[in-house]
């Protein structure tokens, strides 16, 4: 548990180190007033309280208290600052890792789950630093401290102690491992609630259409109960055992006062050292009371810091070199097998090379393999069998970022931020100035119809661009990529379902974007792709027919039949 912890502060332990140094001075000098108590006590009880001792004692416990609240103080302020910082930084080096992972952890683990972790599981790490670690220092320390000065009133007293506490253990062992247990639970069902939120929210034309709104979404109401269900439960799950190990807590107090008396009437304890052992008796029972709750949800809490450390362990993407500067932008594939899952291949023996300068066109029915091989080309995700090279150089030996700098990709899903218009092309190169972003998107077509909105650049899009048509979006999109210039362009054919004046605007933004470039591109429209360098036909995820339009067509295979059957349902009407 606290080797978690530990890994999530290893960048940076020292504001850790100094806000807990604060804290354990304000137990010590905790310690010195319980200290000083006990003695006034053992000092009334021997009539040997002179004025002397009434300054000394009344001048150290002036001093405690002083410090006590400074160190307290300073230590509280510390370990909020320590916890806000160590927040900010552990979702900053969560955002760092999650975008070197390949696509294989975002299968197994759906959007809730990471938002869960981002959000609620570090604000459960952060009150795990600043309060709960804290209190239960502070709770083992005194308790520790009462029990050694127990130990010089009576020995046999404070065995006795320590046996009952000892006493204790297993039950609170058993209620944490049962909180735990359902805290799981809860956890996989909040985030299973967030992601059918963020599913809901964003299809909500779709499913009002339909008439699927409010309690008639079965699944967003199933996870509401759900949440519900395992909320209850969790608060429940602990009650038992808190409150046994309560109980027994409790009843300490009078069997070790009756014991007390006991022996002081036996004479085994002095009158002074009665009253010392009431005092200090009561006070450690009030301490050790409070432990079952910190504890309790201290280890519900570090589920929230098992879950972060499990994802800042997965593994990233391999390589070798930091950065590199490929020599050309051949884009060669030899030999390539890949399988999302080990059941399936979905690439077989791919063989292919997409020459500098040309373009290279993938064309198939849905699921033959086109978009995959795009995605192992970003290295989204790694071949199972095989290599891709660029410029004669294996991508895996390539840092994931220095790959991305060369490659600019358009697909048909554009994703665009809740933000302005430039900021959105500015995302092709944060580094650009205005003049640069202005200028991209004349040469993507999309200017004219930026500068008639209300605020024009500085006009905010709403979320996913939900202001913009499908072709305004398709230019911003291009605009992005132009800005960013780099010398490999994957093109998911951006025109397949557009109407024909945006389409036409888009094909002019793509001329503009592909020149001079290695374009690899994926063709919907086979007559979009009939001057294309090199046109591959995939099928069932191999490359069944490769030539250009004239070669292909002489042979008569299956590009011959789709364009044939392309060009009929042209003449079809109704």
């Amino acid at each position: 548990m606290l080797n978690n912890l530990k890994i999530l502060l290893d960048k940076d332990y020292t504001p850790v180190k100094k806000a807990t140094y604060y804290q354990l001075l304000d137990i010590l000098f905790n310690m010195i007033i319980y200290t000083i108590l006990f003695l006034t006590i053992y000092s009334l009880i021997e009539k040997s309280f002179t004025m002397n001792k009434i300054y000394w004692y009344s001048g150290l416990l002036l001093i405690a208290l002083i410090f006590k609240s400074h160190f307290g103080g300073w230590g509280m302020v510390k370990m909020q600052k320590t916890g806000s910082t160590a927040s900010k930084d552990l979702r900053i080096a969560m955002g760092d890792h999650v975008k070197k992972l390949n696509l294989g952890y975002f299968n197994s683990h759906n959007l809730g789950y990471l938002i869960n972790i981002l959000t609620m599981d570090i604000t459960d790490f952060e009150q795990a630093i600043t309060h709960n670690i804290p209190d239960l220092l502070k709770v083992l320390v005194l308790s520790v401290y009462l029990l050694l000065i127990t130990f010089f009133i009576n020995f046999k007293l404070a065995i006795i102690q320590i046996i009952v506490v000892l006493l204790t253990i297993p039950i609170l062992k058993v209620g944490g491992e049962k909180l735990e247990k359902i805290g799981v639970e809860k956890k996989t069902v909040s985030a299973k609630l967030i992601s059918t939120i963020i599913e809901y929210t964003s299809g909500i034309e779709v499913f009002k259409s339909f008439g699927v709104i409010g309690d008639k979404f079965e699944r967003l109401e199933r996870g509401f109960r759900d949440l519900k269900k395992y909320s209850i439960k969790l608060e429940l799950a602990a009650v038992p055992y808190v409150l046994l190990f309560q109980i027994i807590i409790d009843l300490l107090f009078p069997i070790l006062l009756l014991l007390a008396v006991r022996f002081f009437m036996n004479g085994e304890l002095e009158a002074k050292m009665l009253v010392g052992f009431i005092v200090l008796s009561l006070t450690l029972t009030n301490v050790i009371r409070n432990f079952s709750a910190s504890y309790s949800i201290t280890r519900y809490l570090f589920l929230s810091v098992a879950k972060i450390s499990d994802t800042l362990n997965y593994p990233v993407i391999s390589y070798k070199d930091e950065d590199f500067n490929f020599s050309s932008y051949d884009i060669s594939f030899k030999d390539v097998d890949f399988s999302y899952t080990e059941d399936r291949k979905v690439l077989k023996d791919i063989n292919f090379t997409a020459k500098n300068n040309e373009i290279t066109a993938l064309v198939g029915k849905s699921g033959s393999g086109k978009s995959t091989v795009m995605s192992l080309i970003a290295r989204f995700w790694d071949t199972t069998k095989g290599s891709i090279k660029i410029g004669g150089k294996d991508i895996k030996e390539v840092n994931p970022d220095s790959l991305l700098k060369n490659i600019s990709m358009v697909f048909q899903d554009v994703y665009l931020i809740n933000d302005t218009i430039y900021e959105n092309i500015r995302i092709g190169n944060l580094n650009a100035s205005r003049e640069e972003i202005m200028n991209a998107a004349k040469i993507a077509n999309c200017h004219d119809f930026i500068s008639k909105l209300p605020k024009g650049y500085d006009t905010y899009i709403g979320e996913e661009g939900s202001t913009l048509s499908g072709g305004e979006k398709q230019r911003i999109s291009i605009a992005r990529a132009l800005l960013k210039n780099s010398p490999i362009i994957l093109l998911d054919e951006a025109t397949a379902s557009l109407d024909a004046d945006s389409e036409h605007e888009i094909k002019m933004a793509i001329n503009e974007l592909i020149k001079d470039k290695t374009v690899i591109i994926i063709a919907h429209r086979l007559n979009t792709i009939k001057d294309a360098n090199k046109i591959i036909v995939m099928d069932d995820g191999k490359i069944i027919e490769s030539g250009n339009h004239e070669k292909l067509m002489k042979d008569k295979g299956t590009y011959y039949s789709m364009f044939t059957a392309m060009e009929k349902a042209k003449e079809f009407s109704i």
